[in-house]
């Protein structure tokens, strides 16, 4: 029996391969033609490389300046002219290499694309912001506006707004000002500079804060056209001994408080002495404002003086005097001061040891009763004007006093000399007057002052003694203006 052998069949008949040869043959053709290669070439590597993702380090909105480095952005375009300025990041995008992050910065209605971010940092915060206390800058010259800024120079600043700079070159940032009541805009950072911050210690004892004042005074005083600035809150001044620990005024000075209360704890004085023989030669260009002063003692009150021989251009605005007029004393005794103004101040509460007297002054003791809180006096170099408080300290006070000054264009105006009520509303002191009772005086404006409860009206006795008025000078000066003051 013969075994039968099977044939072994092919996998693809002859006519297959053919076909199939032609088709893989003309696949080829097309990705050559086609340049296809490449893309399948990619197509098999990509899932073994993993991109990176390069993300943005600046976001939308955020605050940039060019480094001082930058010189073109993407684009070949100059950088030069924002350099300084201080931009915000509208958009970003990546290179055309993919590799970097470019960005669009806009500076106000002006825009600069394809900014490299090697090129940005974060950008710096403004120096001072709204409602802090400056000065004008001892060097300033102009604004952005090219208005000059060379007499404000030293003149306390309240910043009022910040604005980005886009102005100039300068770049960064530029501010609006009041100067009092005026508002200065388009001020560059520079030609602002922050004031001495007298650090007065609210635990400190009353001889450390008056050193500390001292030393404030001793610093402008080689500093002129210095502000001083006192900080907020209650601070112990005063001595026991006023005759040698007092505080020596320098000219040329602002002194200006920020809800500051000083607290007096005995005796303050604060002497301007003269430094030559003409009426201005003393303390000029004082400033003072927006302090109180009060008492340490409400019921029987302490004493604060300024005491000034000569002087000229003193602005003393805004502020409060408490029970600091002792019985026939002064809070302000001006031996021939010129070209000065008092505006809004309060001295209130004068001699509470003399609230319950009734008795008619005798003529050894009138003067404790009208003393005036503000006495415009004469400088002269017996040393009776001054009780020789200042004559026994210095040196050239008889030289410097040898011609008689009077007190000259003196404007007082807009002050309220009020009484004193305790919490329980006791009356604890009665008001004070102004004036001068001794000698003439130059040209003196007085105007729209409130007097309430005067000490000196108490005494009906002596009505026809013109000492006893609020305000009183004497007849022989001609150059006094009253106008429009009010008596309750």
């Amino acid at each position: 029996m013969r075994t039968r052998r099977h044939r072994r069949r092919r996998l693809f008949r002859s006519v297959e391969l053919f076909v199939l040869g032609s088709l893989v043959g003309g696949l080829i053709l097309l990705l050559a033609v086609t340049d296809s290669f490449d893309v399948i070439k990619g197509m098999v590597k990509a899932p073994a490389i993993s991109q990176k993702k390069i993300k943005a380090i600046y976001q939308n909105k955020q605050k940039v300046r060019l480094k001082s480095s930058a010189k073109t952005n993407g684009k070949g375009k100059s950088l030069k002219g924002y350099r300084q300025w201080i931009g915000s990041i509208e958009s970003s995008a990546l290179s055309e290499d993919g590799k970097s992050v470019l960005y669009t910065v806009s500076y106000g209605k002006k825009k600069v694309t394809a900014i490299k971010e090697s090129d940005l940092q974060k950008a710096p915060k403004a120096k001072y912001k709204k409602g802090q206390t400056l000065q004008i800058a001892s060097t300033a010259e102009t604004d952005l506006d090219q208005d000059s800024l060379i007499s404000y120079r030293g003149k306390v600043v309240t910043v009022e707004k910040v604005h980005y700079n886009y102005q100039s070159q300068d770049g960064g940032y530029k501010y609006d000002v009041k100067v009092g009541e005026w508002l200065f805009t388009n001020i560059r950072e520079k030609d602002l500079s922050d004031i001495y911050h007298v650090k007065l210690k609210k635990k400190g004892s009353a001889s450390e804060n008056n050193a500390i004042l001292k030393a404030a005074f001793d610093y402008t005083r080689s500093n002129p056209n210095t502000v001083l600035g006192l900080p907020s809150g209650e601070y112990t001044i005063g001595t026991k001994n006023p005759d040698s620990d007092y505080v020596t005024l320098a000219s040329d000075t602002t002194l200006i408080g920020d809800n500051t209360t000083l607290i007096v704890d005995g005796t303050e004085y604060w002497f301007g002495f003269a430094t030559g023989p003409n009426a201005v030669d003393g303390v000029s260009n004082f400033t003072m404002k927006n302090i109180n002063i009060r008492a340490k003692d409400l019921v029987n009150g302490d004493h604060f003086m300024i005491m000034a021989d000569h002087g000229d251009n003193w602005e003393i605005d805004n502020n409060t005097f408490t029970m600091v007029q002792k019985k026939g004393s002064h809070i302000f005794d001006l031996g021939g001061l010129q070209n000065s103004v008092f505006n809004g101040n309060q001295f209130i509460g004068y001699a509470p040891d003399l609230t319950n007297s009734t008795t008619q002054p005798n003529d050894n003791n009138a003067h404790d009763y009208y003393a005036e809180a503000i006495q415009l006096d004469n400088a002269e170099n017996t040393g009776v004007w001054d009780a020789n408080l200042l004559k026994n300290k210095d040196s050239n006070y008889v030289t410097n006093n040898a011609t008689k000054h009077l007190s000259n264009n003196i404007t007082i105006a807009n002050n309220k000399f009020l009484p004193y009520y305790n919490a329980s509303g006791q009356l604890v002191a009665y008001g004070a007057t102004l004036g001068q009772h001794s000698s003439d005086v130059g040209a003196i404006l007085v105007a729209n002052n409130t007097f309430t409860a005067s000490l000196v009206s108490r005494y009906v006795e002596r009505a026809n003694d013109w000492m006893f008025d609020p305000i009183h000078f004497p007849s022989t000066s001609t150059q006094v203006t009253l106008s429009n003051n009010t008596y309750n």
